[in-house]
């Protein structure tokens, strides 16, 4: 039987949130607070989110906390699923010669009270997760937990609904919101936990709708980077990688990752993405070779002398971005990937040295994306996005061939 917690509280409200103070030992800090394991589908998600929010700074939390005889930490703001928490109201006896009036003492005992865990809810920090990680750190040492052992610290709790993906939504968006006006979040968090930037939303829906990306593939590669290392040949793209791809396919309209957008419109991108993959799987051989005929690896097309742009990060977003502007010319995207298939794909080719594969270094060049898309447009036969990078794309292939 799990054991039940009783913790002293003030219930206060704001907004349209319901919540209660409290005060918590490091002890029950570091044994009630958990990963934010809960509010995604996938788990290599969660875990992603715990590095990216935890893992890098609690160290130095716990370096704070043993060696700091006057050490003060800030509350922590609590997210509460599952279980049955409750919450009693205290009748608080005041003398009258107090001078408390009538509203005052209403006031005061419609807030005190006692809430009660029952022991099967999980406890998550929403704002404080560093802090949280430096204590479980610090009590890890049996000297120090003696030393800390009477230290507590406030607590706000929060809870929503685990069963609707409204009250998982509600949650990460006052994650992001706390830690906005906090400090400026990683890209990488807020991929994983924003729910008003429309492309963090379709990529995460990406993630956990399309099979592509199940955990058991190793597919997606869970840093807060864009790049594959050379010795990962299971992934072929990481979050921050499939975020960049998302928003090149949505081109280059505004307003899409600021206010949350429309369910309908969300819907549209994501079955956009979808279609995506799906077509890069059904049309290039490489692809439905790896994924679908399971005949070798992502990391076999990812080699100086057998190097296929749409194994590399930069590449995807190349072709990505033309697909973009071949369905913005009223193409499907099934007759965009079609269209862009007849280009020379692979970059160890003279055609793209210098433009996205270097032959001298035999490394990738990642920062002349719009010059990319002009060269794959133009070998597939396609009108550029516009005149002005045509004439850098021409600039660009007459110094080359002025140097050969």
């Amino acid at each position: 039987m799990k054991k039940a917690t009783l913790l002293p509280s003030i219930r206060s409200r704001v907004g349209d949130w319901n919540y209660y103070v409290t005060t918590l030992s490091f002890e029950e800090i570091s044994e009630l607070i958990k990963a934010p394991d809960e509010i995604h589908e996938r788990k290599k998600l969660a875990e992603w989110i715990q590095r990216e929010a935890v893992d890098s700074h609690s160290e130095a939390i716990a370096s704070y906390i043993v060696g700091n005889p006057q050490r003060f930490l800030g509350a922590l703001i609590v997210g509460v699923y599952g279980g049955s928490p409750n919450w009693t109201p205290l009748n608080v006896k005041i003398p009258k010669d107090e001078g408390v009036s009538e509203n005052q003492l209403q006031r005061i005992e419609g807030r005190l009270g006692l809430l009660r865990l029952s022991g099967s809810e999980s406890l998550f920090a929403i704002d404080g997760q560093h802090r949280v990680a430096g204590i479980k750190l610090a009590l890890k040492d049996a000297k120090a937990a003696e030393q800390i052992g009477n230290d507590s610290m406030s607590a706000i709790f929060v809870a929503h609904d685990p069963k609707s993906e409204a009250g998982k939504q509600r949650t990460r968006r006052l994650f992001t919101t706390v830690n906005k006006k906090a400090k400026i979040i990683s890209k990488a968090a807020k991929i994983a936990l924003d729910e008003d930037d429309g492309f963090a939303i379709v990529t995460r829906r990406l993630i956990d709708s399309h099979w592509l990306f199940e955990d058991s593939r190793k597919h997606v590669l869970y840093t807060s980077g864009g790049s594959i290392p050379a010795t990962d040949t299971s992934s072929i793209t990481s979050v921050v990688g499939l975020f960049e791809i998302v928003k090149d396919l949505y081109g280059g309209v505004k307003g899409f990752d600021q206010d949350r957008p429309t369910e309908s419109a969300l819907i549209a991108h994501l079955d956009l993405c979808n279609a995506f993959f799906d077509e890069l799987l059904c049309q290039i051989p490489e692809f439905k070779a790896v994924f679908v005929e399971k005949k070798g690896n992502p990391g076999a097309y990812r080699l100086a002398e057998f190097n296929h742009m749409l194994f590399r990060p930069i590449g995807q977003r190349t072709f990505a971005r033309a697909v973009q502007l071949l369905v913005e010319r009223k193409n499907t995207v099934a007759a965009a990937v079609k269209m862009l298939r007849t280009a020379e794909l692979f970059i160890q080719n003279e055609k793209w040295h210098h433009i996205m594969w270097n032959p001298v270094a035999k490394t990738m060049i990642t920062n002349k994306i719009l010059i990319a898309e002009a060269q794959l447009l133009r070998l597939a036969g396609q009108p550029l996005r516009n005149k002005a990078i045509g004439k850098k794309l021409d600039a660009l292939l007459t110094s080359i061939a002025e140097e050969a």
